[in-house]
């Protein structure tokens, strides 16, 4: 059994951050401690770059997201160290890029090995995908099954080819048109404006890029490139969004739905596991509590809209996230385009709108008969 993760303590790890960085600030820009003596910087740096990752692992990271995250946090901390520390205490450890830099090598030497792996096995891997692909042209899903059928609880195989689908449709994707032969489709986004938010996202991220990437380097050349791969990376993710949006509608089948929203999330749910399908009559906003146990499949919005259906579990189901996260609920949120033919289709049976079209017409010829 698959056990869901709990939430990331984004609250927890905020406030120990923030303790840990005031009090470093503060031990060196205030005389309220005397003079400051030189092993003092090395305290320093064990906060910043070995209590910091570690908080971010246990807090935030822990088999929800890769570990090459934790790269990116040390190289955070390196960054805050180099601003906290004064230059005549931290000139001492000249040494620490070279470290910093091999840890990064030793991530990415472990990536490619994992690509090594892949790349062995990318025969079968292909062949699993293009039977899937000829069922249903859905990317991401078939991907990940491929790997699942092949590379079984491979978490690094699974990232790896999250990596790869994201790349392919974000650059690959922009002619392609979903087929689906087995099930019938449902699009969840042209009544949407999911596509702005995420152009103006992409805009955004592109003008900061620009002005910070300037400043940054003439401080320090290294992070103002790792800050602007990163900004580069997540354009990337948002195109895949658009493009995975557009090419996975909800697809439901004799036997199950198949929920993916955009790239981030997506449900596999067999139809006997259903309750209950209703439209939604619960309250605009879905509070955090709510939140923990509701997979919301719908889209984000400039104006985030009433979901239009509420499915009901018979027990909790497991949903995906990225790179393979898992997490479980009990109830599933969703909007589609076309509300009526889904929940005629998902519960075969008549919707509230055609109930009341027939019985107007039902009155019509009674007051007509004589």
């Amino acid at each position: 059994m698959t056990n869901a993760l709990k939430r990331p303590n984004w609250l927890m790890f905020g406030v120990l951050l923030s303790m840990i960085l005031f009090s470093n600030y503060f031990l060196y820009r205030t005389t309220l401690f005397g003079p400051v003596p030189d092993g003092a910087a090395v305290g320093s740096l064990f906060d910043l770059l070995v209590v910091v990752p570690l908080l971010a692992y246990f807090l935030i990271l822990r088999k929800r997201y890769s570990l090459k995250y934790l790269g990116a946090v040390i190289l955070a901390g390196y960054g805050a160290a180099y601003f906290i520390i004064p230059a005549s205490q931290f000139s001492q450890f000249a040494f620490l890029p070279y470290v910093i830099v091999f840890s990064e090598a030793l991530f990415i030497g472990l990536e490619l090995f994992i690509a090594y792996k892949i790349l062995t096995k990318l025969p079968v891997l292909l062949k699993e995908y293009r039977r899937l692909n000829g069922i249903n042209s859905l990317f991401l899903f078939n991907v990940k099954r491929a790997a699942e059928t092949h590379l079984p609880n491979n978490r690094l195989g699974t990232v790896f080819m999250t990596e790869f689908a994201m790349f392919n449709y974000a650059l690959f994707s922009w002619k392609k048109k979903p087929s689906i032969k087995h099930g019938d489709s449902f699009t969840y986004h042209q009544k949407t404006s999911v596509n702005a938010v995420y152009i103006m996202l992409i805009h955004a991220i592109a003008i900061e890029s620009i002005g910070l990437h300037y400043w940054l380097h003439s401080w320090n050349a290294i992070v103002a490139y790792i800050i602007l791969i990163a900004n580069i990376y997540g354009i990337i993710y948002f195109l895949a969004e658009i493009n995975s949006t557009r090419l996975t509608p909800f697809v439901l089948t004799d036997s199950h739905l198949l929920l993916q929203s955009g790239f981030s999330k997506s449900m596999y749910l067999p139809l006997e596991d259903v309750k209950e399908i209703n439209y939604y009559d619960g309250p605009e906003k879905l509070s955090r509590k709510e939140m923990n146990d509701i997979f919301d499949a719908r889209l984000p919005d400039l104006i985030q809209e009433k979901p239009m259906f509420e499915i009901i579990l018979k027990e909790p189901a497991v949903y995906e996230l990225m790179y393979g996260m898992k997490r479980k609920a009990s109830r599933i949120v969703l909007n589609v385009d076309e509300p009526e033919r889904f929940y005629r289709s998902l519960t075969g049976s008549k919707t509230p709108l055609q109930d009341s079209e027939e019985s107007m017409e039902d009155n019509k010829r009674g007051s007509n008969c004589p």
